[in-house]
């Protein structure tokens, strides 16, 4: 199927699953992406154990900590304010957002999902298809989208940020695995923006030989100077829960919370070679 028939359906498909029942919709999508069904009962992959998290992990803590404005007033009251990247504002909806006030650049993030950010160099020309696209932003439902529990209690609002540039590869995310508050991999994405680069290694920065839904960079990946203390940080975060992944960011020589989530890739993520999500999947306990 061509992407441009792809694209056409895309619609279709969504209103189809979002009016199964939860399991059904989980169930289709990992037979859709894998090839199979999905093992419930005894979910033994990485990919089978998010699902099996999606459907009946509803630890009240996920929320929260998932809530991008509530999970930065956590971790600046555990760790301090410095590692935190600092908020510039908040807004209910888009109609609040003062396009005369902000400081640019900047981005702007809607606090309940992924991906969802609008960059900002300068005051936008056309504030009104900005506003359009921040009104998009609020109303993506995750929790329906692919059955995430934790993004249906979060009260939606948009976050303004600093926009923090990076280097020649941009802004480099370094993603920790963490089980049970021991980190196993570090998942570290690149060139986001350009094309769209990941490579994993283990906490020794050992580079593991598997791709994880992206391909690997072409480039060495140099380990980050503060790699001891987001080891600590991401294993202290981690600590209460069998899996959550950590992303921390290191800028200007100091570690920076990103974001926690519950729920990569929305359990669909491709490792390749594929025994890597039995590998991963036998770390979650």
């Amino acid at each position: 199927m061509n992407k441009t028939l792809r694209k056409l359906l895309r619609p279709c498909w969504r209103t189809f699953t979002n009016v199964l029942p939860a399991k059904w919709h989980v169930v289709i999508d990992h037979v859709r992406v894998f090839g199979k069904l999905p093992n419930l009962n005894n979910p033994r992959t990485f990919n089978e154990k998010i699902a099996y998290r999606k459907l009946y992990d509803h630890d009240h803590r996920m929320p929260t900590l998932i809530d991008k404005i509530a999970a930065k007033e956590l971790m600046a009251a555990r760790f301090g304010p410095d590692f935190i990247i600092p908020t510039l504002a908040t807004f209910e909806s888009e109609k609040e957002v003062n396009f005369d006030a902000l400081h640019y650049p900047c981005v702007i993030k809607a606090n309940h999902g992924s991906g969802i950010n609008f960059f900002l160099r300068e005051r936008p020309v056309d504030e009104k298809r900005i506003r359009r696209e921040l009104h998009s932003f609020l109303h993506r439902s995750y929790d329906v989208l692919y059955e995430e529990w934790a993004y249906s209690k979060i009260h939606r609002r948009l976050l303004v940020e600093p926009l923090i540039e990076g280097g020649a590869h941009g802004l480099v995310d370094y993603k920790f695995h963490t089980f049970s508050g021991r980190v196993f991999a570090i998942q570290v994405d690149v060139d986001r923006y350009i094309g769209h680069r990941r490579c994993i290694f283990d906490p020794n920065w050992v580079k593991m030989p598997v791709e994880y839904y992206y391909p690997q960079p072409s480039y060495t990946v140099p380990p980050p100077a503060m790699l001891p203390d987001m080891l600590r940080y991401a294993e202290q975060i981690g600590e209460e829960f069998s899996y959550v992944r950590v992303d921390l960011y290191e800028i200007a020589g100091q570690v920076k919370f990103g974001e926690v989530t519950f729920y990569p890739e929305a359990g669909l993520g491709i490792f390749n070679p594929p025994e890597f999500d039995q590998v991963f999947g036998a770390q979650w306990l």
